[in-house]
């Protein structure tokens, strides 16, 4: 039964998870593991747990990127999903190297706070000729 992989994950769980002492255990005050290493759910082995300002979740982030020319229909053109745990300037060179394969790179691009970076605005930029246009964070 130990080889079993249901079981297996619960114990890798409870290893990174539960400290143990001679008399019971408690759970760890900090997690043994980075937050995009750490399983958290038996269920789905690559959900992971995710936050943006004040909302935290179990599971993924979904990245949507959309036409918005104000003479035409609105529409999805590309969708990207990642961890939960992965921040969002991390995911902007996938996005555009998968816009760039399907032709359908915007002259700008529009994003939140999240994308906005001195690389990112470079990288756009110099490797796909995009200006990225969006705020930047407080700490920028």
């Amino acid at each position: 039964m130990k080889t079993l992989p249901a079981i297996t994950t619960l114990r890798t769980m409870w290893e990174q998870q539960f400290e143990p002492r001679e008399q019971g255990g408690r759970w760890r005050q900090e997690p043994a593991l980075p937050a995009a290493q750490l399983i958290n759910s038996p269920y789905d082995l690559d959900a992971r747990n995710g936050k943006k300002r004040t909302t935290f979740w179990l599971g993924y982030k979904v990245h949507f990127t959309q036409t918005c020319d104000e003479d035409a229909p609105q529409l999805i053109t590309h969708v990207e999903t990642t961890q939960g745990s992965l921040s969002d300037e991390g995911v902007l060179s996938a996005i555009h190297a998968d816009l760039a394969e399907k032709e359908l790179l915007p002259d700008q691009h529009l994003v939140d706070s999240g994308y906005v970076t001195v690389a990112n605005l470079v990288k756009t930029q110099s490797d796909y000729g995009v200006d990225l246009v969006g705020p930047t964070l407080k700490t920028h």
